[in-house]
């Protein structure tokens, strides 16, 4: 693939990949110091299995410390800047006791062209959101309102999403590879290169598998095949 591969090639062409060979490919391949693992809280909402991918459209919110601060228009502009492909990426300022998104905020999101989510809090109406079958990842489920309580205060901006491995930092268009097991963030200029790394590395993990079954020397496959 070129490095002007249309969205939907890129993304048919991650979605045949999974976390563990996306994650290889940057830490082993391209040896990638930067942190990109976002923290083990943030989870898929609902049994979802397959994979999100897209360009972030990053949104930053704020805690509301005052009645006199509550601004909604922010929000609601937010939206008609979407674009087709992308993944909403919202920051929550550190601020985690509310539940800063619902089905709502889901459907809106895809109606202006998101393809899923990835919230650093906790959400709401996880059974509406699972019957619209959009893919979002969160910290956890409760019913508490943000209105008034906290308030997306930017969008398109580089936010800031603790991680594993340190405080992962998301450039807008940076791209989003979401599955069971976590979210990475790939930096916009390694795309393609992770893209092809990681589908060579499932190529031998799938040849490791077949050879499990013809053989009881795993020494002997190690050789055969390298590390898996």
């Amino acid at each position: 693939m070129s490095a002007c591969t249309p969205l939907k090639d890129l993304s048919a062409a991650y979605k045949k990949l999974y976390s563990g060979v996306v994650y290889d490919a940057l830490t082993f391949d391209l040896k990638v110091k930067k942190a990109f693992l976002l923290r083990q809280g943030i989870k898929p909402a609902w049994d979802f299995q397959d994979v999100l991918f897209g360009p972030a459209f990053t949104c930053h919110g704020e805690r509301v410390l005052d009645e006199s601060h509550i601004d909604d228009t922010v929000r609601l502009k937010m939206f008609q800047q979407f674009y087709q492909g992308c993944v909403q990426v919202i920051s929550s300022g550190g601020y985690r006791d509310v539940a800063e998104f619902g089905d709502i905020s889901g459907k809106i999101a895809r109606k202006f062209g998101a393809v899923g989510a990835v919230v650093d809090a906790p959400t709401r109406d996880i059974k509406l959101i699972r019957e619209d079958g959009f893919r979002l990842f969160c910290d956890g489920v409760q019913p508490t309102d943000a209105y008034g309580k906290w308030q997306i205060t930017e969008y398109q901006v580089p936010i800031t999403i603790q991680g594993i491995h340190g405080d992962v930092v998301i450039e807008p268009g940076d791209y989003i590879f979401g599955d069971p097991d976590g979210v990475l963030v790939i930096p916009q200029g390694l795309v393609e290169d992770v893209l092809e790394l990681a589908a060579a590395r499932l190529k031998k993990e799938n040849t490791v598998r077949k050879e499990i079954y013809l053989t009881n020397d795993i020494l002997e496959l190690n050789d055969k095949v390298g590390r898996w």
